[in-house]
């Protein structure tokens, strides 16, 4: 029982934590994959559900940050003849990490199908390297999320410098 708990946070971290490089994983690595791959399995369609939630939740989010906050603002400034640049800069590299976001979330998803899809005692190997993918992926969602997180706090310090100014 210990064993089986060890290999599956193993496998989460996998998911979790940078790669270092890839490379043929031994026979004891093997051997756990194969004998522990429904529980693996399970776990990963559990990361699977618990990521779909987040992406709705961060999906929303930003959905209502860029239409409700970013864009509404921009609009008025233009009517208003308060155009500024950087805001409007700010607006469109929002609206590209945006859809950056959403395109690697699909990759990502779409390879984590993949991943549980896989037979993981006729592949072990394979199977390692495709989860090794889905890291990466995953790695480049979280990295996406940060940039949208910054790109609202820059509109919110762009927003603060504009009504001093004014």
């Amino acid at each position: 029982m210990k064993k089986t708990s060890v290999i599956i946070c193993c496998c989460l971290l996998a998911l979790i934590c940078p790669v270092v490089s890839v490379s043929a994983i031994s026979e004891g690595q093997k051997n756990s994959i194969i004998d522990n791959c429904e529980k693996i399995k399970d776990s990963l369609k559990n990361v699977q559900k618990l990521d779909s939630k987040a992406r709705v939740f961060l999906g929303s989010h930003f959905e209502t940050v860029y239409s409700k906050y970013i864009t509404t603002l921009n609009v008025r400034l233009v009517e208003n003849n308060l155009s500024k640049t950087n805001l409007i800069n700010n607006q469109s590299e929002y609206a590209t990490a945006k859809v950056t976001f959403v395109n690697d979330y699909i990759s990502y998803q779409q390879g984590l199908e993949d991943l549980v899809a896989m037979d993981c005692r006729a592949e072990p190997e394979g199977f390692y390297n495709k989860l090794t993918s889905v890291r990466e992926k995953r790695k480049k969602m979280v990295s996406d999320v940060s940039a949208l997180k910054s790109l609202a706090s820059k509109n919110v310090k762009f927003v603060t410098e504009l009504k001093e100014s004014l």
